[in-house]
């Protein structure tokens, strides 16, 4: 339950941004059109469409492995897409792109070692086992007992201390309200299911 609730605190938050184009590139002001997310068990996905033309998405497929995509519009206007999966056995592997030049990437699979009770980020172990080291015991030492010094308080004088000014009075009309960045009406919808939820957002 806390973490349904912290998800669509979440979604809440970030789907609420009013439109992009009056606020230049500040892309924190984009427009969220359409967003929907899942949880069933262990089990998760959502899928994302902005008005700026950015979209994402993941779920799990039918072998066990996070599959995803995210695309967006350069600044030339050609569309970016790349489809991603990952889980145990692949790492994280970009599976295939749109709108780059797949070549020029350079190796898009993780190194996956060839032992699966080795993962990727740990250095193969010794054959031989380390040997132990022997500590000395440790002898416990009396406390030190220390004399408490008194220090008579330093007089400083009235030229020297420090006095903050006085801030000026704030009147309410010279007050610049922030932008708000929840001003545009959507529809949110929220079902619990027997292991989960389902919710989607729609921007009207």
């Amino acid at each position: 339950m806390r973490q349904l609730v912290v998800i669509v605190a979440l979604a809440g938050v970030a789907l609420g941004m009013p439109q992009g184009a009056a606020f230049g590139s500040d892309n924190t002001f984009t427009k969220i059109l359409s967003f929907e997310s899942y949880q069933d068990g262990h089990n998760f996905g959502h899928e994302l469409l902005q008005e700026d033309g950015t979209t994402a998405g993941q779920k799990f497929g039918p072998d066990g492995l996070l599959y995803g995509f995210y695309s967006y519009l350069q600044e030339d206007g050609n569309r970016v897409k790349v489809l991603w999966r990952a889980g145990p056995g692949v790492g994280y592997e970009v599976i295939g792109v749109e709108g780059l030049d797949r070549e020029s990437l350079g190796n898009l699979r993780a190194t996956i070692s060839s032992n699966p009770q080795q993962s990727q980020f740990q250095a193969p172990r010794s054959a031989r086992p380390r040997p132990v080291a022997t500590a000395a015991p440790v002898v416990p030492q009396p406390p030190i007992h220390r004399p408490v010094q008194h220090r008579a308080p330093v007089h400083v004088p009235a030229q020297n201390r420090f006095i903050p000014p006085t801030p000026a009075p704030i009147h309410p009309h010279e007050i610049t309200p922030s932008p708000h960045r929840f001003d545009y009406p959507a529809v949110l919808n929220l079902e619990r299911t027997g292991q989960g939820f389902v919710s989607s957002l729609q921007a009207v």
